[in-house]
């Protein structure tokens, strides 16, 4: 299983380009909490590590159809759900 995590890492690392997608929108999230919160302290302060961690995988979620498309057009991905893992 670290094999198949590892690989996926590696093919998402060589395909470049979903990195500064997932940061811009990663720092629009977090810009744009506070305008829909409101910008006193007392309430952004226990939010934010919440809105951190959310806009994080937000932005991880962006890149994921590119990750498992080439398991997916060779059938790989259907094989590896119907395994024992």
């Amino acid at each position: 299983m670290i094999r198949l995590l590892t690989r996926d890492l590696k093919l998402a690392i060589r395909a470049g380009g979903g990195f500064g997608l997932a940061l811009a929108f990663f720092l629009i999230v977090i810009v744009l909490v506070p305008f829909g919160v409101g910008p006193e302290a007392a309430i952004l302060a226990p939010i934010a590590p919440g809105m951190l961690w959310i806009g994080a995988l937000l932005a991880c979620l962006l890149s994921l159809d590119r990750i498992f498309a080439t398991d997916f057009e060779d059938g790989s991905l259907e094989l590896l759900a119907t395994a024992p893992v």
